[in-house]
């Protein structure tokens, strides 16, 4: 088995941060995306190739302003996630893995940089199911105590050559959609500022149903789930307004932070 390819190196910019002070997630995904673009071109694939049936990331540690990073991608040779392309996005500060993303296969890209399944150990799911999540009707989301967490429209800005949309505005739209979930949980903004604590993302997975295209509108239904213990559970369902085609899924693993100790804190009970 040969070594991980280099795909991609970036920066964190002030200005990708969000209130918690480090790298929000939809430029976790930004670079995920790049790299695995690049990767596919590094094979003989398609960059403008489609997005793959599913994402899934794992956050290992926090990026900082000003940190450099890089990102290494393979194909998992071995094991149950064979075929699936795996990238790590290291801290270069540190050394550590900051995040890793493992991606469905795609058709028509060709093998090479194959790695075996204990390299990608890191990016194996832990919180959420493997494979496709199959829509959940937004009248079932509301009726479950879900909320319409957004309404926007498609713009060509967020959009590649094609006129796609661009997977980092996928996930920019439930990261936006998040705080009003977490309301909906009883986790409101007040109680974070009275306490010092943030919400983080521990896992997010994102499942592709048909590219969202510059002047569509879109509404997002959002549910919040408290299984127990310190995560809360978020389910998010991007439709295509007008007919109410599933545009994308979304699943999220998340955790409060205390601000001070950067440490995890529990779900308040009340």
């Amino acid at each position: 088995m040969g070594p991980f390819a280099e795909t991609h190196r970036s920066f964190v910019n002030t200005w990708e941060c969000d209130d918690n002070d480090h790298l929000n997630v939809q430029f976790y995904f930004k670079r995920f995306d790049e790299a695995a673009r690049l990767f596919a071109g590094m094979r003989g694939g398609r960059i403008d190739g489609p997005l793959p049936a599913t994402r899934h990331v794992r956050f290992h540690a926090e990026l900082r302003a000003g940190t450099i990073t890089r990102t290494r991608s393979g194909v998992i040779a071995d094991g149950p996630f064979a075929g699936h392309s795996v990238h790590l996005l290291d801290n270069l500060l540190t050394g550590k893995l900051a995040a890793s993303a493992l991606d469905a296969p795609c058709q028509g890209i060709p093998t090479g940089f194959e790695v075996q399944a204990v390299a990608a150990q890191n990016a194996v799911p832990r919180g959420l199911e493997v494979g496709v999540a199959m829509p959940i009707p937004g009248e079932e989301m509301l009726a479950r105590g879900g909320l319409i967490s957004q309404r926007t429209i498609v713009a060509p800005a967020e959009c590649d050559a094609a006129g796609d949309f661009l997977e980092q505005f996928y996930i920019g739209r439930f990261t936006d959609a998040a705080p009003h979930v977490w309301e909906r949980a009883g986790v409101g903004i007040a109680l974070l500022q009275a306490r010092n604590i943030g919400r983080v993302a521990l896992e997010m997975k994102i499942t592709h149903h048909m590219p969202a295209r510059a002047g569509e509108g879109l509404v997002l239904y959002s549910l919040p789930l408290r299984p127990g213990g310190k995560t809360l559970h978020l389910r998010h369902e991007l439709v295509r307004l007008g007919d109410g085609k599933p545009i994308a899924t979304g699943e999220v693993v998340a955790i409060l932070l205390d601000l001070s100790t950067r440490r995890t804190v529990p779900l308040p009970s009340d």
